[in-house]
């Protein structure tokens, strides 16, 4: 099965596809089950107004967040420091030049800090991940970032062929010698990355960056459905099914 073949395949299993799909289901099947349609239809549509709120998403999220603290302090030592990609935004269509999203550039601006204040190689890791929805490679995209943010050239190492976790980690391998890593990544994913990098044979030190989950004040609000919120539960979801899938490969 080919890359982005897998990658639409999944979409439609993570909501909000799913659960549409489910729907079209219940609105098919209606005129001659209605007690089934009724049914997809109720479930279909409380799924979706549990993951709309705010205390579900962070439930999904909080376990995977918590799985390493943040970096507060300088590593003793370090042979580089490594951030994967996380999605860029194609401004063509403006004539303007493409921008790590807000995902990446928060994985990149601690990166940069971190190589500059120990003197190390930055290494940008990702291809394009999404080849049905662009045509940017997240590395190459990071590094102009990373330049203008004054990090050195010679400095910055660049991968931009591998297009997820298992491949990033397998290509850094290839990179570098020394064992000992700063990954700079989403808090959500860090779990993964750590497991995936360190079967490559590297020591991992976690720099998360990236944090969806919050403290939230509580009262009636909690209760009302919010984009935001289901975009944040589709996204733990899609991670602890990554966890389970690669597991199941035998990759974790």
């Amino acid at each position: 099965m080919s890359f982005t073949l897998q990658k639409i395949l999944w979409f439609l299993v993570m909501p909000p596809a799913c659960l549409i799909v489910f729907m079209l289901f219940g609105a098919v099947v209606s005129r001659n089950r209605a007690g089934m349609a009724k049914g997809f239809l109720l479930i279909s549509a409380l799924v979706l107004y549990l993951l709309s709120l705010g205390p579900v998403a962070d439930s999904l999220l909080k376990p995977l967040e918590r799985s390493s603290r943040p970096l507060t302090t300088l590593p003793g030592s370090a042979v580089a420091v490594v951030v994967p990609g996380g999605g860029s935004v194609d401004r063509t269509w403006i004539g303007a030049p493409p921008l790590p999203n807000g995902e990446t550039s928060a994985r990149l601006v601690l990166g940069v800090s971190l190589a500059k204040k120990l003197k190390i190689p930055l290494v940008l890791v990702g291809g394009n991940g999404e080849p049905f929805a662009t045509k940017l490679k997240d590395a190459e995209v990071m590094a102009e970032a990373a330049y203008a943010m004054g990090m050195p050239r010679r400095q910055v190492v660049v991968e931009n062929f591998s297009r997820n976790t298992l491949e990033n980690s397998q290509a850094v391998r290839k990179l570098l010698k020394g064992n000992r890593i700063i990954l700079a990544t989403s808090a959500y994913y860090m779990k993964r990355a750590v497991i995936m990098f360190t079967r490559q044979g590297f020591t991992v030190i976690p720099a998360p960056a990236y944090y969806l989950s919050q403290s939230r004040k509580k009262g009636a609000a909690l209760f009302i459905p919010r984009a935001e919120n289901l975009k944040n539960s589709s996204v733990g979801l899609a991670e602890w099914l990554s966890l389970a899938w690669w597991r199941l490969r035998g990759e974790l």
